[in-house]
């Protein structure tokens, strides 16, 4: 679980972290939740014994023992779990979250916990009567193969699509990058 960097800087932060460490409680899973370097992980009050919180890990580490990400739904958290293979649960709190997220529920790669658009400026914070529906989310991401099927299918097209530095060097060569 992440909700990206910036929210350990604001107020919403702890009630946040608080609530998907609530969905997790019991949960047959080995649970990790990043908190960013904004907050001190021991504010949050008990983790639950499944769970470990550090303020920082490398997604890519990290992700390739993923069964599940939950997660704001940040465009770097999204892409990267969907280059992996992995399912999501999101949890849009502000920016392009939202739109994230209802791509991702499309197209079946994941959930998405309380969407609904929001203003530019305005933030989403989770609490006590999200710890439910966060935590069926979660089971039903886990508990069903369609969704990392499909998460599959989307990191494999993104494999075979060519790398930004494949992309580049006709451009510094001042090549052509028209097909054919």
């Amino acid at each position: 679980m992440t909700f990206g960097s910036v929210l350990g800087h604001l107020p919403e932060a702890t009630g946040v972290y608080q609530t998907a460490l609530e969905a997790v409680l019991g949960l047959a899973a080995r649970v990790l939740l990043t908190v960013g370097r904004g907050i001190d992980p021991g504010r949050l009050g008990p983790v639950p014994d499944n769970t470990h919180v550090e303020q920082w890990a490398p997604q890519s580490d990290v992700l390739v023992h993923a069964a599940a990400v939950v997660c704001h739904g940040g465009s770097g958290t999204t892409f990267g779990a969907l280059s992996a293979g992995v399912p999501l649960v999101i949890c849009p709190l502000f920016a392009d979250q939202s739109m994230n997220g209802r791509v991702v529920e499309s197209g079946g790669c994941g959930l998405v916990v309380r969407a609904r658009d929001l203003a530019i400026g305005e933030l989403r914070g989770l609490g006590p009567s999200d710890v439910a529906p966060l935590r069926d989310a979660i089971e039903r991401v886990l508990g069903e193969p369609a969704y990392r099927a499909a998460a599959q299918r989307v990191a494999a097209d993104l494999a075979a699509e060519p790398t930004p530095d494949q992309l580049i060097k006709p451009l510094a060569a001042g090549g052509d990058l028209s097909p054919g």
